[in-house]
């Protein structure tokens, strides 16, 4: 019998996350708003380019061409980049 992901029951307190994304190219990225909704709906912290620990790296994936990161730093490259974790 297999066990599934979705068949295993969470555990207690478990968190759980959603992407910001920007919504314009080639962005300065100077502050990240998110609505008074949040905070009703359990609300814990964002975790963006600035939380990454001095030394550590801002690496989402390797790719043929490069390294891709994972959230944008100072400026967006593109619609739909990620700019944080809630």
């Amino acid at each position: 019998e297999a066990v599934y992901v979705d068949d295993i029951p969470s555990p207690k307190d478990c968190l759980y996350g959603a992407f910001v994304y920007s919504t314009k190219p080639l962005a300065h990225v100077t502050k990240i708003e998110l609505s008074s909704s949040s905070a009703s709906q359990g609300f814990v912290t964002l975790v963006s380019v600035k939380d990454i620990p001095k030394g550590g790296q801002n690496v989402g994936s390797q790719t043929l061409f490069g390294s891709e990161p994972l959230f944008a730093d100072d400026i967006t490259e593109f619609v739909g980049q990620p700019l944080g974790l809630v």
